[in-house]
């Protein structure tokens, strides 16, 4: 109970720092610029932890809750904007597959930062302007802004932190 308490503070700490700009390792200047540390080491975990968000952005395109699961630790959480917290897998899946009944997505990430800390990444992206989704048949612009926590678990990174909120402002701090 303690060591899980301790991951999540540190976890907590990392999200914030990350998301007031501390620490960053680099910060994207354009949606199709990603610019990776010069560092090998650094540079190896950051196309590491992109792959993992672009494949969640791939499943979420496809409509693909299964594929979504698979990118998420055991213990992981997912909070969206206006909703509950989805703590267990058979909420992520409900949740998951009631947004794919409703909504149909075309979205591209844009990279606002890849941090990583040792075994733990934490990914900052948002939607470009006049990005939308289709939402019961219609049109909706989609202004997200998204905190992926990724930890590494048995060499692989899973996300253990899904947060988003909605802002007309996007990518600017």
């Amino acid at each position: 109970m303690k060591k899980r308490n301790l991951f999540s503070m540190k976890i907590a700490t990392l999200a914030l720092a990350g998301a007031l700009g501390g620490f960053p390792i680099f910060h994207a200047a354009a949606a199709e610029t990603l610019p990776f540390s010069s560092d090998s080491a650094v540079s190896v975990a950051q196309h590491e932890a992109y792959d993992i968000v672009h494949q969640y952005e791939t499943a979420l395109n496809a409509g693909d809750t299964n594929a979504i699961l698979t990118l998420f630790a055991n213990d992981s959480v997912a909070e969206w904007d206006n909703k509950r917290t989805y703590a267990t897998r058979q909420q992520k899946m409900d949740g998951y597959n009631d947004l794919f009944k409703i909504a149909k997505f075309k979205t591209v990430f844009s990279y606002d930062t890849i941090n990583v800390y040792g075994d733990t990444a934490l990914v900052r992206t948002h939607h470009h302007r006049g990005a939308a989704v289709v939402e019961n048949g219609k049109k909706v612009i989609d202004l997200n802004r998204e905190v992926f926590v990724l930890h590494k678990v048995d060499g692989t990174w899973k996300i253990v932190l899904y947060t988003f909120n909605t802002d007309p402002v996007q990518g600017e701090g």
